[in-house]
């Protein structure tokens, strides 16, 4: 007998919105206070971080650890305040949206460069925009360490950042303020008043 380890349909109708970023861009920091505002606004959160290191799946010797160590790909470990779902392979940010569809109002991810959901792009440095946009799309909105008229300046184009606009993390209330009013048109509208 044959098992299919993808046993969830792929397509989803969930909103989300990814945070990409190198290393110590801010995307953890700006995804709490993402997470925060959405769930003090009435909505149903969902998250997923991608992680770029081999992390363990349970602490060795406990019940579940033992079950993934003799074989088990997928194990559900719940009690009556939480349950945790572990597997044994990588799941797609598209599988997690399909995984979640229905539960949550929105999924924020943090990560997943490579996936075709809206995103919003930190930047430390003025070369990571130009390397961000090789490996990523979509992005709707850029927020920058350095002062954004720096980018009108320099060597990337508008047309190169997708006239996305970029805004300082410095100016938090203006720029919590722009991700909600894009979050809300990410939203069917039952969702978005």
């Amino acid at each position: 007998m044959s098992v299919n380890s993808t046993c969830v349909s792929i397509i989803s109708d969930l909103p989300v919105l990814q945070i990409v970023g190198y290393k110590n861009s801010g995307k953890t920091t700006l995804t709490c206070k993402l997470i925060a505002t959405l769930t003090s606004a009435g909505l149903r959160v969902g998250s997923a971080k991608h992680d770029a290191h081999r992390f363990q799946l349970d602490e060795p010797g406990t019940d579940s650890s033992k079950h993934l160590t003799h074989g088990a790909v997928e194990t559900v470990l719940t009690s009556n305040t939480a349950t945790r779902w572990m597997r044994q392979e990588p799941t797609s940010l598209q599988e997690i949206a399909a995984l979640l569809n229905g539960r949550v109002d929105i999924l924020i991810a943090e990560g997943f460069k490579a996936a075709s959901y809206p995103k919003i792009a930190l930047i430390r440095e003025s070369n990571h925009m130009i390397d961000l946009l090789k490996e990523t799309s979509d992005i709707r909105l850029w927020v920058s360490w350095l002062n954004p008229k720096k980018f009108s300046a320099n060597s990337v184009s508008n047309k190169q950042i997708h006239n996305a606009p970029i805004l300082s993390i410095h100016e938090e209330d203006i720029l919590l303020d722009h991700i909600q009013t894009l979050i809300m048109s990410l939203l069917p509208p039952d969702k978005s008043k």
